[in-house]
């Protein structure tokens, strides 16, 4: 929760007090919690994680501190040094929505494989349409453009780039999002006997939440190759990024 909201692990504390709490209880963000929020704030959520008994929070609480955090810096009343967590509250409240980030959390979790099934659909009605979009523009071309550069591949005249790239993409971004969305669009969306789909998979994504998420991903994926010399830098980047939680199984 504090590396989400851009906190700092250090500085003093108060016996009796978590770090959110504290956070929480503090002249500049008080008058935005609410009496309830503070309540869940002060009894964290005892789970298990990778076999390690640690606390933490469920989605909506994140959401309803961010939402606090961005009044008090709307009202100005934070101070400078904490300008980096008004902004990332910021990003956590534009860029999903709170059943996505309820599928963010499970996936990093491994709670997700407890969700009852229709909580489950529930994800899959956000993330997908009964029918296939209209293609549209939905990966910039500066993502096409920094995986030739950081691959070193070359264009060809009728610019079809290697396969590989789009084994690339299934990873980096499909792979990334709740874990049901992607065997339902091949599902959706089946190959051929020449492996080709008719469609393409974001065509299926909804607008506000699907490609939302697809989206985030596609721009976060997109800094760590501008950042890149080559390929394996690029690789240490994303292991570093994703915390080494995800085993990426590319050239």
């Amino acid at each position: 929760m504090l590396d989400t909201l851009s906190m700092a692990r250090g500085g003093s504390m108060v016996r009796g007090m978590n770090r959110l709490e504290l956070f929480a209880s503090r002249d500049r963000i008080k008058p935005y919690i609410s009496n309830e929020l503070m309540a869940r704030i002060r009894e964290p959520i005892r789970f298990k994680a990778n076999n390690t008994v640690t606390y933490g929070y469920d989605s909506d609480t994140l959401i309803d501190i961010a939402e606090a955090v961005i009044k008090a810096d709307n009202s100005g009343t934070l101070q400078k040094q904490q300008a980096a967590i008004a902004h990332q509250c910021r990003v956590i409240t534009s860029s999903l929505t709170r059943l996505g980030l309820i599928a963010l959390i499970d996936e990093a979790t491994g709670y997700q494989t407890k969700r009852e099934s229709d909580e489950l659909q529930q994800i899959l009605s956000a993330y997908l349409l009964p029918e296939h979009r209209p293609w549209m523009q939905t990966i910039p071309q500066e993502f096409t453009r920094e995986i030739y550069r950081v691959y070193g591949w070359k264009r060809t005249t009728d610019n079809r780039g290697p396969r590989y790239a789009g084994k690339l993409i299934r990873q980096l971004i499909y792979e990334r999002l709740p874990k049901p969305v992607l065997p339902a669009l091949d599902e959706m969306n089946p190959t051929n006997s020449k492996y080709q789909r008719k469609h393409r998979h974001h065509q299926f994504l909804t607008e506000q939440q699907g490609l939302d998420h697809f989206r985030t991903l596609v721009i976060t994926v997109m800094t760590l190759l501008r950042v890149s010399k080559n390929k394996d830098e690029f690789k240490r980047h994303l292991r570093s990024y994703f915390d080494g939680q995800t085993e990426f199984d590319f050239g």
